[in-house]
């Protein structure tokens, strides 16, 4: 196969991920993921609502529901906060969109970053289970509503190899969405963007696959512009859609189907043998990656060779190679 080339990513994150003390208690919350692993390949557009703001060390905040609207406020004064944190919100997230990330990941059980399950308080500092609401952080909810579309983790997710696996799937396939836009692509750029990209896009979602390709194939030069805008936005759709074995297996045997007529009854009998492994979850999806390059090695495919299933991140992020990355 083909060396694959991979963009660079250009990631948001929450600055006490990258090991910056700014967190409540003046220390931070270094993820190895992020600074051993993803620092090879990204570029980071670090933030932190709280810390400008209210200073560290500082008194820990929660959100508080106050007649219908979300207010932060601090656990011991009760001090209100929140126009601090939304004037910072909503000055930063413009500035991050503006430089096109393709994700970001924020810190989990954040009030002002968290993803998700953040415990909206009553005015008395009480919360009671599940009669009481839960949101997003402060921040992040904004950064949803305003980038619909972006991919966003929290780090304690993203040590889920599933959840890791099919982030880090939708943020290369995103930059290179990216990168490809910006070099203001042809129609037969276009056209052999879809092509090479079949077979993930395939893995993913086989419905908005057809739907992607029927818009491709209704495209002419006269109305590429709209074309590109309305595939772009299928494609984050189909996008954040997980990765599931059965998906996966069939992408398999389609490519598998290229040389069905061409391999020996053992190269059969071991293909169908180690697929079926891969699905019911003894053996990790790159030993059945590593018996299909070898045939493309060996039989050839040029329409093969240039699939970015293959290759569609980093080998070295080793995403492939957890039985639990499928589910």
């Amino acid at each position: 196969m083909q060396p694959a080339l991979f963009p660079r990513l250009r990631i948001a994150v929450s600055d006490c991920l990258r090991g910056t003390e700014c967190r409540y208690n003046g220390g931070h919350a270094q993820d190895d993921f992020i600074n051993q692993q993803l620092a090879n390949y990204a570029d980071f557009l670090p933030f932190c609502p709280e810390a400008p703001v209210l200073g560290t060390p500082r008194e820990t905040i929660q959100l508080v529901g106050i007649d219908g609207k979300i207010h932060v406020m601090g656990t011991r004064t009760r001090r209100d906060v929140t126009e601090g944190i939304e004037n910072y919100t909503h000055r930063m997230v413009p500035k991050l969109l503006e430089q096109r990330i393709d994700c970001a990941i924020v810190k989990s059980r954040s009030p002002s970053c968290g993803l998700e399950r953040i415990k909206v308080y009553r005015p008395n500092g009480q919360w009671f289970g599940s009669s009481d609401p839960m949101s997003s952080g402060v921040f992040t909810a904004h950064l949803q509503q305003s980038a619909p579309q972006l991919a966003i983790e929290e780090e304690g997710r993203l040590q889920d190899a599933w959840l890791r696996e099919s982030f880090m799937m939708q943020v290369f396939t995103a930059a290179r969405w990216r990168e490809f836009l910006a070099a203001e692509p042809s129609l037969a750029d276009f056209q052999a963007f879809h092509r090479d990209h079949k077979y993930l896009l395939l893995s993913k979602n086989e419905t908005l696959y057809r739907h992607l390709g029927a818009l491709v194939a209704t495209t002419r030069k006269d109305n590429l512009q709209e074309s590109l805008r309305g595939y772009g936005y299928l494609l984050m759709e189909l996008l954040a859609y997980r990765s599931k074995r059965g998906h996966v297996r069939n992408v398999l045997d389609h490519i598998y189907g290229y040389f069905k007529k061409q391999v020996s009854e053992d190269e059969k009998q071991h293909y169908h043998d180690t697929v079926q492994e891969f699905v019911d979850g003894i053996i990790p999806l790159v030993a059945v990656i590593k018996i299909l390059e070898q045939f493309v090695k060996r039989y050839g495919s040029d329409y093969l060779q240039s699939q970015v299933f293959f290759h569609p991140y980093p080998p070295e992020l080793a995403l492939r190679s957890k039985i639990t990355a499928y589910r």
